[in-house]
């Protein structure tokens, strides 16, 4: 197996031209190079050629406008990821912000690199930035799951969309995994979720998911990715090259980050890791009724110690350099805190500036939740977004009107007796409006 190291001297010389060409010719004659070397390269493994051509910007030869997300922060602690354009959704299936025992998460209590590692005790520090790059840290003995949603839709209306991101490759458990979820503004769900997982209410009515799976060949663990269309929520898989794992081309790494990387048309698909020229999905589908779409870079935990207690630990993914271009700003405007329950629901909720014309505010509620805007003088049913399931026990995903100009809200359970939790929660609002 190739090293990244071993492709140095091969490439050196072809990164320092791209890295000139660009300088005096523009990035775009240096994509061209760079997309005729690659096609040539026969090494399945990252070179150095690619830093040079990153050192352009990753928006780089994609189409305008575009979104990026670089993490430039130097942080010499962990430190919870709060940012204005992105909405984080961290849910467990119990009703509870509190792990029983802390969890060790990847990057020591100076952001010291893996193996190192930190406590964490809350499941709201799931995503946190070390050494400018974020990573996602969850387990859940039930089922867990870390939603991260820039304030950009996905733009594929007059043609090819990229979205791209960087993760490590290390698995600690097979059952911890990512997905990526493409899903229409109106028809977005907050805690979208296949519909055979013991947890959620089932999948959007329309959407494309791009999930990590496993394979077993002779006793080898393979890490592969599937990935499905939802039409009014019934799901189509497409074909896949499910049987090659990323460990036959690359090393897992919990300190490297590689580039995934999804294209995507209202009729072909296109989910791989361009660096080694590997596409485990590349297919031409029947055209999509819609062309633009809210994006969900999701982590998963479903009892990652289970079988394996002795071998298995919850993983963290690192994450860098999200890119999607082109895209359609929408309105994103976050509250003051991230939980409402009985023990502190009679203080309202504040967001950071009032709701535009035409908004929903967007949550997750454990039972039959209703909201007041005008300080409890009166109340309403919250709308549920529509879902395949409506089970009780679980968490719902909330997308209901607020008006115009409120600037907080009061939330209250119609009945939380109707749960086996007997009781009611609230995570994560927001307020969404199309306008940007």
């Amino acid at each position: 197996m190739a090293t990244r190291s071993s492709a140095r001297g091969r490439h050196l010389s072809w990164g320092i031209l791209a890295w000139v060409l660009a300088a005096a010719i523009g990035a775009a004659a240096a994509a061209e190079l760079r997309g005729g070397h690659l096609a040539r390269a026969q090494s399945q493994q990252r070179s150095l050629f690619m830093p040079f051509i990153a050192s352009l910007g990753p928006l780089s030869g994609l189409p305008t406008p575009g979104f990026t997300e670089g993490f430039s922060i130097a942080t010499s602690a962990p430190r919870r990821w709060k940012p204005d354009d992105w909405d984080i959704t961290v849910h467990r299936r119990e009703p509870t912000d509190q792990y029983e025992h802390a969890i060790q998460a990847s990057h020591g209590p100076d952001c010291g690199a893996p193996p190192a590692t930190h406590s964490i005790q809350s499941f709201s520090d799931a995503a946190y930035l070390c050494k400018n790059h974020l990573m996602t840290s969850i387990y859940a003995s039930d089922y867990g799951m870390v939603y991260l949603t820039p304030n950009r839709m996905v733009d594929f209306s007059k043609g090819e969309a990229v979205i791209r991101f960087e993760m490590s490759t290390e698995r600690t458990s097979l059952r911890d995994w990512v997905d990526v979820w493409i899903t229409p503004y109106d028809e977005n769900l907050q805690l979208a979720l296949e519909d055979w997982l013991p947890d959620g209410n089932g999948e959007p009515r329309n959407a494309i998911e791009i999930r990590m799976d496993s394979a077993q060949d002779n006793g080898v663990t393979k890490t592969t990715f599937i990935g499905k269309r939802i039409e009014n929520f019934n799901s189509t898989t497409f074909g896949t090259n499910g049987w090659t794992g990323y460990e036959q081309f690359l090393t897992p790494d919990a300190k490297r980050r590689d580039l995934f990387e999804l294209r995507i048309t209202r009729s072909h698909i296109k989910f791989g890791m361009p660096d080694y020229n590997f596409w485990w999905i590349d297919e031409a589908i029947d055209p999509l009724a819609w062309d633009k779409g809210v994006v969900q870079f999701g982590h998963h935990s479903y009892n990652p110690l289970k079988g394996c207690e002795s071998t298995c630990t919850p993983n963290s993914w690192h994450w860098d350099n999200f890119t999607i271009a082109p895209v359609v700003p929408f309105t994103m405007i976050h509250a003051d805190r991230s939980i409402v329950s009985p023990a502190n629901a009679a203080t309202p909720v504040r967001f950071a500036k009032p709701a535009p014309a035409d908004a929903r505010l967007r949550f997750t509620g454990l039972s039959d939740i209703q909201v007041s805007f005008d300080g409890g003088a009166t109340w309403a049913d919250a709308q549920k977004q529509q879902q395949e399931k409506y089970l009780a026990d679980h968490f719902q995903s909330y997308w209901t009107p607020i008006p115009a100009g409120a600037s907080s809200v009061l939330f209250r359970s119609k009945d939380p007796s109707q749960t086996s939790w007997k009781t009611w929660m609230v995570r994560d609002p927001s307020i969404w409006a199309r306008s940007s």
